[in-house]
Formats: structure tokens, sequence, C-alpha cells
């Protein structure tokens, strides 16, 4: 497609924007729907749609209706590969292609401009010429780690840490950037629900590894997040390719020896006095001697001076201060009162955010005005003060900081993503306004429902701050749980059980419920289940209803109970289709439904839910449940002796669940595979499977996995070999579950004589 010239700045406008790059990076992974585009990107559904919309319209996506469950779905794929741009004496040809490649930077965030930069050729050759892996610059507020890093890493990925976020953040972040560049395996492996630690480390190892990439994190002591730091040491060990640079006040600990620790200084007095001409400095060499010795060559101070009165200098009290109190007076009144909002922030604020929050018309010539004295810094779309400046505008501000919390903290909700969501919560808990807190949690009950899996560490850690409200205390719980520490939630429900009503009360009844499920008490699960019911029939609710039907669509399974499970699970699905926003969970009651038809002897019908889960799966580009479908179409078709189909939907499934490192899924597809391989007769490459669930043993000690010696045993018996030894060594590994040994054989004689087995 050629685009005409007039339209060529339209095109490079779009091109240009780092949010339509984030989502051209990660349409190389295949096809997606706005709202999994969203959550990927951590953006609000409503923008990613409308930015999908304009970039169709310009011919580099591609959008297709597809019909779901009597829904039509928008999915989107790239249509080009690439984009030429030619500059010709008679104006600009841009020409899109799928036959020519295209370079743009695709990374979800780059390094931030720096104006003109002096002096630190000494610390310019050290990082340029490190052998280390990793990077630790540190240093007092303002003193050139950023500018410095800029200018030695200008291409690198840039990562702004902040309270709010942690590990659980950045690692999505990364996962975009390294799928940008060519690794897709660590964002599959998160968006499949991929949490284990190791995992996620090994992954991001990797990947920067095989794409050499840069990685530079900004402002590290905000982080708080100890994974944060297991994981800079885990890379510090084993990083060979590639570089993670580390930009922090206080010099990270990191307890590895392969880092390289360089404690920034202020500019030596040539470079400083160069910058402080650059900035309008009036002084002469003479009289910035002065300047150098009392602000030690820090360039934050020394753009200050420039600013300052050239009435002298007063080095009796606070140097910083008195620089501060000069600049701070020459301003005008509408941008002293843009500096104090913007003072209340320890994060940079958007564009729009300080339009909302200024209660003026016209913010852009007060902020504009700002940054070109070097009070407020930009960082691509963002704008902040140093520590240094907040910290003397705090002492003469006048602004009431609950007002402008309350109006950021809609302005973020108003944004309706995950991530500001947890912004939100941040100011809710600075104001220590129990009822907008208790607001926010109904939100994310209600809205926010992956804050608990994709934020666990960071929402914890607000949670923290205020533990006396019941409702805090419940969602703590919910956090544990997502981590595995069900008795340790469990404690915590009961506690707060009676002190919470209307949806907090029906949610803590419905973990209690949960909780006892996986802890195999049934009679307390159903006992709790029969609370939850009281509030569903006296305040009907669609939340609280679906989460009634799903615990006892649960119980039901668990005791064998399958056709009252199977009434639940129909129950559940109508639910969900009347809330009308919950595709995962609407594939995942199709599963549920095919597993009781299969666990009736029903395949035909369990079929046919399993592919209506598929296709929604499909639809709503949920790859985990995806695959999860292809590994229960492999168990029924092997079960109905259609081993070739088998074949193929494990072949799926299996590539899947390795890639993404969940050997469970993995190992539990292996098993329906290999005998249906054996059904074909394929013996060789039923050996590869048996042999490939033992390397996954070793690797993560599920039981199953060990099944794999019964399985060669099968393969030595048909092949007339001697097959007792296979089978002890099975047998030995399985000894602490029985019922998984009989399992094991009971499916095998499916397809071979293992009459023997139970004999010897």
């Amino acid at each position: 497609m050629v685009v005409d010239p007039l339209e060529a700045s339209r095109l490079l406008k779009m091109l240009s924007n780092e949010v339509n790059l984030q989502i051209l990076s990660v349409l190389r992974a295949g096809s997606f729907n706005p709202r999994e585009l969203a959550r990927i990107l951590h953006r609000n559904e409503t923008d990613v749609s409308r930015r999908l919309k304009a970039l169709e319209r310009m011919g580099l996506v591609e959008g297709k209706w597809v019909r779901i469950g009597g829904k039509n779905v928008r999915m989107y794929s790239l249509k080009v590969e690439g984009v030429n741009i030619s500059f010709r004496p008679e104006g600009i040809s841009i020409e899109t292609s799928e036959r020519k490649e295209y370079s743009l930077p695709l990374s979800g965030e780059r390094a931030p401009e720096i104006g003109d930069f002096f002096g630190r050729k000494g610390e310019i050759e050290l990082l340029s010429f490190s052998r280390e892996r990793v990077i630790a610059v540190y240093g007092i507020a303002g003193i050139g780690k950023t500018s410095l890093a800029v200018k030695v890493f200008p291409e690198a990925f840039w990562y702004q840490a902040e309270e709010t976020e942690g590990f659980d953040y950045f690692v999505w972040q990364l996962g975009i950037h390294l799928n940008a560049l060519g690794f897709p395996h660590l964002l599959e492996y998160l968006r499949a629900g991929g949490r284990n630690e190791r995992d996620e480390f090994e992954l991001a190892l990797r990947g920067i590894e095989e794409t050499g990439a840069t990685v530079v994190i900004d402002d590290l002591h905000k982080c708080g997040d100890e994974k944060m730091g297991r994981f800079l040491t885990f890379l510090a060990e084993g990083l060979k390719n590639g570089k993670v640079v580390l930009l922090s006040r206080e010099r990270p600990s990191l307890g590895a020896e392969n880092v390289l620790y360089l404690r920034l200084e202020g500019l030596d007095v040539k470079s400083a006095y160069r910058l402080f001409k650059a900035r309008g400095g009036k002084a002469d060499p003479g009289e910035f001697a002065e300047v150098y010795r009392l602000t030690r060559g820090h360039p934050l101070a020394i753009v200050l001076f420039a600013q300052a009165s050239s009435s002298g200098v007063d080095a009796s009290g606070n140097f910083f201060d008195f620089l501060m109190s000069e600049v701070y007076g020459r301003l005008t009144e509408k941008e002293r009162l843009l500096l104090q909002i913007l003072s209340l922030f320890d994060e940079p604020l958007e564009y729009e955010a300080i339009k909302a929050l200024y209660p003026g018309r016209n913010v852009f010539a007060p902020l504009y005005a700002l940054t070109r004295k070097g009070l407020v810094e930009r960082r691509g779309e963002l704008y902040f003060i140093h520590d240094l400046i907040r910290g003397f505008v705090e002492s003469v501000r006048e602004v009431e900081p609950a007002d402008y919390y309350e109006a950021y903290i809609g302005y973020l909700l108003r944004k309706r993503s995950a991530r500001d969501f947890l912004r939100a919560f941040k100011y809710a808990i600075l104001l220590g306004d129990e009822d907008r807190i208790k607001a926010l949690i109904e939100e994310r009950l209600r809205k926010f429902k992956r804050v608990v899996q994709d934020f666990q560490g960071a929402y914890l850690s607000l949670l923290s701050k205020a533990p006396q409200i019941p409702q805090v205390r419940s969602e703590m719980g919910r956090v544990y749980f997502q981590r595995g520490f069900f008795e340790k939630a469990l404690r915590i429900w009961l506690d707060v059980e009676e002190k919470l009503d209307g949806i907090f009360r029906a949610d803590v009844l419905s973990s209690i419920a949960d909780v006892y499920l996986e802890l195999n008490d049934f009679e307390k699960a159903e006992e709790y289940l029969g609370k939850l019911k009281e509030i569903v029939g006296k305040k009907p609710d669609p939340e609280v209803e679906l989460w009634y039907y799903v615990i006892k669509t649960k119980l039901h399974y668990y005791r064998g109970e399958v056709k009252e499970g199977l009434e639940s699970a129909f129950k559940e699905l109508d639910v969900a289709k009347r809330l009308g926003h919950y595709p995962e969970l609407e594939a995942l009651v199709y599963l549920h439904i095919g597993d009781v038809y299969s666990e009736m002897e029903r395949p035909e019908e369990a079929i046919h839910y399993f592919l209506l889960a598929l296709q929604v799966a499909k639809a709503y580009s949920l790859s985990f449940l995806e695959h999860t479908c292809y590994m229960e179409l492999t168990k029924v078709y092997f079960h109905l002796g259609e081993y070739e189909k088998a074949v193929v939907e494990g072949d799926r499934a299996i590539n899947y669940f390795t890639r993404i490192r969940n050997y469970r899924r993995a190992v539990d597809t292996l098993g329906y595979h290999f005998l249906a391989l054996i059904g074909l007769g394929e013996l060789e490459k039923a050996e590869e499977d048996a042999k490939e669930m033992l390397r996954m043993a070793q690797g993560s000690n599920y039981p199953l996995a060990w099944a794999g010696y019964i399985f060669l045993a099968v393969i030595e018996k048909l092949r007339g070999g001697n097959w007792g030894e296979y089978l002890r060594l099975g047998r030995e590994r399985l000894g602490d579950y029985p019922w998984l040994y009989e399992a094991v054989l009971e499916e095998s004689a499916r397809v071979v004589d293992v009459g023997e087995f139970k004999e010897k």
C-alpha cells in the first residue's frame, strides 16, 4: 500500500507513539483482541480499541470479526511486516509491504531524553568497556545518574521503578520488550499464568542472553520488593551476554562478584562551568570557583544557581535552600501552584493527569516554563520533580494534599487498568480514608480481578499499611491464597468473617469454602457454602451468585457427584453469560462441563464442550486455556480410539506447555500422547515421550512424570525385551501414590496387555 505524501506526517506520528509501537510489537506473536492487549500492556481497553482502529485505517493491522457464543469478537493481527520510508525531492513516500522488513524501536519503555551533556569522560569509558554484565551506578539525588546511563546506553530498555509495582510489573514489561526482540517465551509464560520464581528468572536470563538486550532499572531504591533483589543477584551470577544497569540512591547489595559498582560524584570544575554557562549563568570563572566549592559540582544545584539572583552567594545556611528560595521567588503564581501540586507526588505524572489536577485551563504554559528552568524534568510522556526540589517546596506548600489525591484517584480509576488501580489504592492509603479504601476493594472484586494474580507483591505491600481494616485483611488473605499459603489465608478469613457484610462477606465465605476444598475438608466447605447461599437468597448479586456456583460445582466434582456437578456448572455458565465480561471464566466453565461429561463416559458431549471452550479461548487469545483444551481433547480422543487425532492435539499441548515450563500439564498430556502412539504402533516416537517424561521428572518431581519408567517397560514388553527393571523403578518412584500407579496401568490396558505388570 502506497500512502499519499499528505498522509506521511500522520503515519509517522502514529509510528512514533510508544503505545502504538507496543501494540504492534505484541501483535508479532499472533492475533489478539483488544481486551487481551489491554491486559498485557496494562492499559485501558477503550484506549487500546481506539488505537487499533487507527492502526487498521492506516493499513498496519487487520481486524476480523469472529462469532463466539452468540457474540461478535474483533480479532487483530499484523497486516504488514515492514514499512519503507523514502525521502525524495518531491516529498516523502511511505510504502508498507509484507515483503520488506521494518525496523523501529519497539520496546515498551525507552531511555528518557536528556539535554546538553557535559563531562563524565572517565565514567563513560568505564561503563562502555566494562566486562561485568551487571552495573550499579549510585549517588545522591540530581547527581546525574540517569543522564550518564542515557549517554552510554541510549538504546536500552528503560524501566522506571515505582513503589506500587515491584518485580511482578517489571517482568511483564521485560517480557514485552524481549518479545519485540524475537524472544517470546517469557511473555507466553506470564500470559499463561506462570508464577514460579525460578522459571521467571531463568526465562528472563535466557531472553537477555539470546537477544543481547541492555536493561536499565532507574530509581531502584524505590523498589522494596525482595524478589527484585533476588532476581538481580541471579542475573549477576549467570549473565554472560547483554547488560543490566541499575541506578540507585544507595549502593545495591547484590551479594555477587560479577557486578561493577560506580559511585557517581559531582562534575569536574570545567564541565560544571560549561553547564553553568549553557543554562544562562553570569558569573566569571573566578566567581564560579566559590559556587563550585559549595555545590561540589552537583549538576542540579549548578542549574539552580544559574537561575538564581546574581547578587551574591549566601553560604551561611543550607546552600540548596538558598538557591531554591531565590529561584522560587522569581516564579509566577501559576508556576508556584503547579510546582506545589507536583511536589505532592513521588512518581512521574502524565500530562493528562497534570491537566486533571491543575485548576486552571492552560497548564501548558507554566509546565513548559518550569521544564525550561530545570525545576521539572520530562521522561517521555511523564513529568516529575527531583526529591531535592520536592523537599524545599514541601516547606512552603500551601495546597491541601487530600483534594489533589482524591482528584488523582478519580483520574486513575477512569483509566481502568490494574496498574492504575494500584496507584489509586496507594493514594487512598495515604489519605487514610477507610470508606475510600473499602470502595476501592469492591472495585477490585468486581473489575480488577487480575490485580491479585499479576501484582501480588506490590498489592500486599500496600495492604500491609492498613491492616486494621477488615476488608484489607481479607485482601491480604487473598494474596496468601494465590501464593499457596492456604492455612494462613484461612486463619485470616475466619478471623474477619463476622466483621464484614455485603459483597465483602460473600467474598470471604466463598474463599473459606474454596480453602476447605483444597484441604479436602468437604464437610466444612459445604458449611460455608451454605452461608454463602443465604446471602445469594437475600440480596441477588450476579457477582456473588457466580462465586456460589463456582464453589458448588467444585464441591460436587471433588465428591464424585458428577450429575449434581453438571447441573451446577450449567448454572455457573448462565450467570457468567449474564455478567457478559468473563470470557476466561466462560471458557473455564465449558472445560468443567467437558470434564464432567468425560467422567460420565460420554465422550461426544465432552468433545462438544471442549471445542466450545477452545473457540472462546482462541477468540480472546487465552493461550493457556486454548492449550488446556488441546490437552483435554488428547485424552478424550484417546478414549474414543481416535489415536491420530489424539496425537495431533497432544503435539500442540505438549509443545506449548513445555515452552512455558508448565511441566505438570505437559506430563499429563504426554501420558495420553504416549498411549495414542502405542495404539498407532509408533514405538520409537512413544519411547521419546517416555524419556521426556523422565527428564521432566528430574526437574519437577511431579509424581506422574515417573510413570515414564512404566511406559518404558511397555515399550520393552512390546519389543520382547527385559521390561522388569523399568517396572521396578516405576513402582518404586510411585510407591507413595498407589492409586496413581493403578490408574496408569488401567489406561495402558486400553492399548496393550499389562496383566503381567500387576502380577510381577
